[in-house]
């Protein structure tokens, strides 16, 4: 393989735009809920990144079945490296900004929505 297109597949995308946080908020503890979700959004995230990547492998391992562990190898190690460069400290800090600016904003509706009796 070119090692041209070989790196640029395991070169993740641009990352996302994060809100920035308050120093206070950067430290914010989270839920057991709310890490998992930061954690799926990372996920979410980092596919997206990787998508040409994890499209390269897709393609291969759909001529294989059990061949896929041999003749796919090369593919699956480039969508491992994409993935594990996408996959930082620096893109988890990023998800946990956007989930608690989200948090922050329902919050922000819910206060200003105007309560009704039943």
């Amino acid at each position: 393989m070119d090692p041209v297109l070989r790196e640029r597949l395991m070169t993740p995308g641009p990352p996302l735009e994060a809100p920035e946080l308050s120093p206070s908020l950067r430290l914010a503890s989270l839920t057991r809920r709310e890490e998992n979700a930061v954690i799926e959004l990372r996920r979410k995230h980092s596919y997206a990144q990787c998508a040409e990547a994890m499209k390269f492998f897709s393609e291969c391992s759909a001529k294989y079945t059990i061949g896929v562990l041999w003749n796919c190898k090369e593919h699956k190690a480039i969508m491992n490296e994409c993935l594990r460069r996408a996959n930082t400290t620096d893109s988890m800090d990023r998800a946990r900004s956007i989930f608690v600016h989200e948090k922050q904003k329902k919050l922000a509706e819910k206060k200003n929505k105007p309560r009704t009796l039943i």
